[in-house]
C-alpha cells in the first residue's frame, strides 16, 4: 500500500565508504594484503584511504597465458607492465622505496617482497601523502586506474596524472532486462497431467 500520509523522505547525507572517482588528493596507503581465492589463486591487494576514511583498492593477479596472452613474450610484457604499476605505487608512497631493486622468478615471490617493503615503510611512518586516480570499471565499481601515471606524491607540484577520454568517470548504467513469460519460447514449462497425477488436478 502507498499513502501520502506515511511516505517518508530521507534527509540524511549519504556517505559512501568508497573513494570518489577522479584525482583524489592527500591519500595514504592503508594496508597491503596477500590473499588466495577459493580456487587457490594468489593475488595482491593494496588499499588506499583518504582523510574521510573512504577507500580504493588496487588488485593484482598472476598473469597467465590465455587467448590474449599467447606467447612467452606476451606474458613477459604483461608481467613488466604489472610490476611497473606496483613500483609506481611503491615510489609514490615512500621515498625510501624508490630505489629498491628486485629479481624474482615467481609472482608469489614478487608480491611477498612488495608487501614486506611497504609494510616496513608504513610501520616506520615513512609514507607520503599521495594523489591517486580512481575510475569506474565496466561493471560500475570504483577501482584504482591502471593507465599511465595514476599515483604520485603530493610533493609533486606539477601533477603528471591525467584524465583520459577512455577513463570511466561516470558510472555505466545497465538497465535490467525483463524476460517475457512466453510458453512458446521454452522458458517456462507448461503444466501437464501425467498418468499418476491426472485426478489431482483442480479442473
Amino acid at each position: 500500500m502507498y499513502s501520502t500520509k506515511t511516505a517518508t523522505v530521507n534527509t540524511q547525507e549519504f556517505n559512501s565508504s568508497y573513494m570518489p572517482v577522479g584525482i583524489n588528493e592527500s591519500i595514504t596507503l592503508k594496508e597491503v594484503n596477500i590473499n588466495k581465492t577459493p580456487n587457490g589463486r594468489d593475488f595482491l591487494e593494496i588499499i588506499f584511504e583518504n582523510e574521510q576514511g573512504q577507500t580504493a583498492t588496487m588488485t593484482e593477479w598472476k598473469n597467465e597465458k590465455n587467448m590474449w596472452i599467447k606467447t612467452d613474450e606476451d606474458l613477459q610484457r604483461r608481467d613488466d607492465a604489472q610490476f611497473g604499476r606496483i613500483l609506481q605505487v611503491m615510489g609514490a608512497c615512500s621515498d625510501i622505496l624508490k630505489n629498491l631493486s628486485f629479481e624474482g622468478n615467481s609472482f608469489v615471490e614478487m608480491i611477498n617482497w612488495v608487501k614486506s617493503n611497504i609494510d616496513d615503510a608504513i610501520s616506520n611512518n615513512e609514507g607520503n601523502y599521495m594523489r591517486l586516480k580512481v575510475v569506474y570499471d565496466k561493471n560500475g565499481y570504483t577501482q584504482v586506474s591502471q593507465k599511465g601515471v595514476f599515483i604520485e606524491p603530493m610533493s609533486v607540484t606539477e601533477s603528471q596524472i591525467k584524465l583520459w577520454k577512455s577513463d570511466l568517470l561516470e558510472r555505466p548504467v545497465k538497465a535490467d532486462i525483463e524476460k517475457p513469460n512466453d510458453p512458446l519460447t521454452g522458458d517456462s514449462a507448461p503444466v501437464t497431467a501425467d498418468s499418476t497425477g491426472a485426478d489431482d488436478l483442480p479442473f
